[in-house]
């Protein structure tokens, strides 16, 4: 057999140590893991083996929560082909990273215990990064997820998932963090494909509130900026008043067990499922650098994270080198690839509505007040020149105020928060 074995969610759980379910026995066996296992405390170090969001699940599964069954490809699977995407973006460039990971095949032992847990999990199955960076919501949205594989695909998605930290929107982040590209570790979560009737996010509040977001059908859509689902009374008028409650029911149960107050959750046949979860860290926007010239426009807007901001309107795009240092970033929408400018602007506005989004969260992590579905071409028309307004949001309150700019400021050149990241 592969010296690199599949670990079970419930691993550290029964307690019966490395690759086995709750039977003692490993992925080869084609006998599906175990759903009630007997209780016992996850190993500390978990989280370096199957990096965050499969701990998190790990931990849950352990204290009776509502999690999929699900296997782990670890890290250590992933460091042959990681360090060949390393080696070659430092010897030709950003954009050799991804062919050079795709370029390493999957373990043919690997390979055969892989096609034998997506036939344990039903056959088709869902394929999800596990970085240990996700503990952190800097990196909400940065890596890829693979939906509807089945056995002859399962390992070119692994392989699919270990080149996503290759691609412009990670490595943007990570140049922005000051991280090497060895940071770039990646655990594969593989778990049960279902059919969603809905599903999104939910977050403890104050108070010990729950704000739930969610859309009909599968969440993705609504997480990657997509969608704009419904919030709260409006999402129960959606997919029904009793999803709705035992979402935030289930949000509660995550926050006491675990002391995570940001749940991702899908419901199916009437069951809520925990999808992920984390403890998401909203740090104090800093305080406004200048005041607003004149009253201004009010323009309608929904709260996605917290703070006031106030500086020139520049609309930009993924992947766009701007100098965004102390502007309001106007978007389309909350895209997850739009994270690397995000670490030198002052706030965000997004015209569409999409507060649930990934973007969201990396904006509450870095304390950048950002508002979505601000229709701002009703003051400023469809395509604004940067510099030409000047912009003051409340993240917690939804409130834009447009303005004028005194003079017309032309844009700045290309700067490191939206450029290329270096090599390192």
């Amino acid at each position: 057999m592969s010296q690199v074995r599949l670990v079970s969610l419930a691993r550290h759980v029964t307690g019966t140590g490395d690759g086995a379910n709750k039977d003692g026995q490993a992925p080869g066996s084609c006998r599906t893991p175990g759903a009630s296992p007997t209780l016992a405390r996850p190993a500390p170090h978990l989280a370096v083996e199957i990096g965050y969001k499969a701990e998190r699940l790990a931990r849950a599964l352990h204290v009776g929560l509502p999690v999929l069954p699900g296997w782990v490809v670890p890290v250590s699977a992933s460091r042959e082909a990681l360090e060949a995407g390393a080696a070659a973006v430092r010897a030709s460039g950003l954009a050799a990273g991804r062919v050079a990971v795709l370029g390493v095949a999957v373990d043919p032992e690997l390979e055969a215990e892989l096609r034998c847990v997506v036939g344990e999990l039903g056959g088709r199955v869902i394929v999800r990064s596990s970085s240990l960076l996700e503990g952190d919501g800097v990196w909400a949205g940065a890596f890829s997820s693979v939906t509807g594989v089945g056995c002859d695909d399962v390992a070119g998605a692994v392989r699919s998932c270990w080149a996503s930290a290759f691609a412009p929107d990670p490595l943007g982040r990570l140049d922005a963090c000051k991280l090497d590209l060895e940071a770039l570790e990646l655990a594969v979560l593989v778990q049960p494909e279902i059919e969603l009737a809905a599903g999104g996010v939910a977050r403890v509040t104050a108070g010990c509130g729950v704000s739930v977001a969610g859309v009909r059908g599968h969440p993705g859509a609504l997480l990657s900026g997509w969608a704009e689902g419904a919030r709260d009374a409006d999402l129960a008028g959606l997919i029904g008043s009793q999803t709705v409650a035992d979402v935030a029911g289930l949000t509660r149960r995550v926050h006491a067990a675990l002391g995570d107050d940001v749940i991702e959750w899908g419901a199916c046949d009437g069951k809520v499922w925990l999808l992920q979860s984390q403890r998401g860290a909203s740090r104090p926007a800093a305080a406004p650098a200048t005041q607003p010239p004149g009253d201004g426009t009010r323009v309608p807007a929904q709260p996605a994270a917290p703070g006031t901001a106030t500086g020139p309107l520049l609309p930009c795009r993924p992947h766009q080198a701007v100098d965004c240092r102390g502007a309001i970033l106007l978007v389309d929408r909350p895209l997850p690839a739009l994270a690397p400018l995000l670490f030198g602007a002052r706030g965000v506005i997004s015209r569409a509505a999409a507060a649930g989004a990934h973007l969201a969260e990396v904006a509450r992590s870095l304390g950048v007040p950002m508002v979505t579905g601000c229709r701002t071409e009703t003051v400023t028309g469809p395509d604004p020149a940067p510099g030409d307004w000047h912009a003051v949001i409340d993240g917690a309150t939804g409130e834009v105020l447009l303005s004028p700019a005194t003079g017309r400021r032309p844009p700045r050149p290309g700067a490191p928060c939206g450029g290329p990241p270096a090599r390192r």
